[in-house]
């Protein structure tokens, strides 16, 4: 019911401001306004969840192995690719449990 209240009291302000005649290009323009807000909204959820699901797996995988290899002395994992990096980690690995 508050709702209601708000929404005369709009109107009113509304026609009082800009006139019975602009009133409705105004409401339309909102109107527009509030579509097209919520289809940007709606598009960056989507472009969200997609860019989550396909990198999340692949971006924790890559942290996780980037501090492992820190933890290992393994010179500038960042620079190396995903099988190397993997290939320096297991050699670390070999080499540290043969001691």
């Amino acid at each position: 019911m508050a709702y209601e209240n708000v929404l005369l009291v709009i109107i009113v302000a509304g026609m009082v401001l800009f006139g019975s005649k602009k009133l409705p290009e105004l409401f339309r323009s909102l109107g527009r306004a509030h579509r097209e807000y919520e289809k940007a909204k709606l598009e960056a959820q989507r472009e969200f969840v997609t860019l989550h699901d396909d990198s999340n797996e692949h971006s924790t995988d890559r942290k996780n192995l980037e501090e492992i290899a820190l933890k290992l002395d393994v010179l500038n994992p960042n620079s190396l690719s995903d099988e190397d990096l993997l290939q320096s980690i297991q050699k670390k690995i070999g080499s540290s449990s043969a001691t």
